[in-house]
This record gives structure tokens, C-alpha cells and sequence, in this order.
């Protein structure tokens, strides 16, 4: 089951039109917080001409989040591979978008790295967007890591043409597959050229929660390029006071669903 959003009723001449494709599974409270963000992601998008809005895949209270900030929601069973996939296809199938952008229901997302990125992704049908820097927020919200991620392709989130995934009738990942998203997608488009585009560290911001993640802050110190005091005073520069307050409460109250 499934439920649109605003983006539908879009026009549909001339307009770009994106979604990031958003599974949650739990961590209730700090996927309403990055949820909220992207929404104000998105109405930052839409300032320089992209009709933005996400499609979150989920099976729990996470949906309801994801309805009240008008994002389109698709249910699905906590199956990693189906969830993208559904995602990626409900995207292009119902809501007409050029371009998906995966991210996680623990990531911020600077606008202005899209803005900057489409131009070029435009430019090739198998362009993709691509960035290596990122940084994370240990599990306690007292350290941040700046990464820099050498491998093909980058950090996760990346900037896809619909078109690209048309052939593989929009589901680029392994259904089944749990872990290494990224590299089924890559695997499964083929040949791809991803035109990479850094900002700073601060363009992606990953929060670290004790439970439910695939990969721990300790766990991804392997591509740190240098560790920190969290410099809130900076992500309140960058994304605003509002987010900032709220995602510092949760870390100081410890109160992951």
C-alpha cells in the first residue's frame, strides 16, 4: 500500500522533478527529526526550481511521520533490497521524477549540493552524482568525524537519473539483499560515470543512534580524515538553530525508539 504526495500534482512541463528515496525501520525519534530536515530540504530545492519530496519504505510509525510532512510512503516489510527498490520505482512509476537520491532516515542533506550536482548529471543519460566527503556523529552526539570515502561512487547518497534505471525496470538492487546496497546497484547499472562533486564535510551529516544501524561510528573511523567535538555552533550555521536543538535533546535524552 501506497500514498502519493504533493509532488503528483505537480506540473508536469519543464519542471525537474526528484525524490530521495528514504527506508526507515524504528529510531522513531531521530527519523522525525532527519525527516523534518529533509523536508526543509526540499522547500530550499524548490526555491531554485526542483520540485522535491521523498518516498519513505516502511512498515511502522515512521509512515505517519513521513504522511504529515507530505512525502509519499510506501509500506514494505523491513527487507532492505525490496525497500530500495520499491522506493526507486514508485519514484519513477507514479511520480514522475528525473532523479532519486538515496539517503537514510539518519542523514541531513545539504541543499545546495544537489543544486550543484544537477547540471552536470543532466548533461549524460549514465551520469551519476557522486561526492566522498560526509561526517558522522558518534553514538552519544560528543564526536564527529569528517570521512572522506575513496571507493567508486563515493558516500551512498547519490544523484540517479530514472532513465538510467528504466532498463532494469527501476529496481537497480538485489531484492534480497540486506548489506552492500550500493555495490548491487553499481553492479547491476553497469557502466556508469559518476561526475564527483564535494562541498565540504558538513554537505551530509550521518547521526549515529545506539541501536538499529548497520554500520557503527567506530566501525567507519576507517575513512575518518580527522575527529572532533560535534561544532554545533557550525551545523546551526549551516542547517538551522531549530534542527540542531532538537537532534542535541534527543542525544542528551537518549530516547531512541
Amino acid at each position: 500500500m501506497s500514498t502519493p504526495c504533493a509532488l503528483c500534482t505537480g506540473s508536469r512541463n519543464g519542471v525537474i522533478r526528484l525524490a530521495f528515496i528514504v527506508p526507515a525501520h524504528k529510531r522513531f525519534d531521530l527519523a522525525r527529526v532527519c525527516l523534518r530536515q529533509l523536508r526543509r530540504t526540499c522547500d530550499s530545492l524548490e526555491q531554485h526550481g526542483i520540485l522535491a519530496t521523498a518516498v519513505v519504505v516502511a512498515d511502522d510509525d515512521n509512515l505517519r511521520t513521513a504522511r504529515r510532512l507530505d512525502f509519499a510512503t510506501v509500506k514494505q516489510e523491513n527487507r532492505l533490497g525490496w525497500r530500495w527498490n520499491d522506493g526507486f520505482e514508485f519514484a519513477a512509476r507514479y511520480l514522475g521524477c528525473h532523479f532519486v537520491v538515496p539517503c537514510g532516515s539518519d542523514d541531513w542533506i545539504d541543499y545546495r549540493l544537489i543544486v550543484r550536482h544537477l547540471p552536470a548529471v543532466r548533461r549524460g543519460s549514465s551520469t551519476v552524482g557522486a561526492h566522498r566527503k560526509c561526517s558522522i556523529v558518534n553514538e552519544r552526539g560528543t564526536r564527529m568525524a569528517k570521512l572522506h570515502i575513496p571507493y567508486p561512487g563515493g558516500d551512498g547518497i547519490r544523484i540517479i537519473q530514472t532513465r538510467t534505471l528504466k532498463p532494469l525496470r527501476y529496481r537497480p538492487a538485489d531484492d534480497r539483499r540486506v548489506r552492500a546496497i550500493d555495490t548491487s546497484i553499481g553492479k547491476n547499472l553497469g557502466r556508469v560515470r559518476f561526475n564527483y562533486l564535494d562541498i565540504d564535510p558538513l554537505q551530509i551529516v550521518e547521526f549515529k543512534s545506539p541501536d538499529e544501524q548497520l554500520n557503527s561510528y567506530k566501525r567507519s573511523l576507517i575513512y575518518a580524515e580527522g575527529a572532533s567535538p560535534v561544532p554545533w555552533r557550525k551545523l546551526a550555521e549551516r542547517y538551522g538553530k531549530e534542527p540542531v536543538s532538537q537532534i542535541r535533546d534527543l542525544y542528551a535524552s537518549h530516547s531512541y525508539a
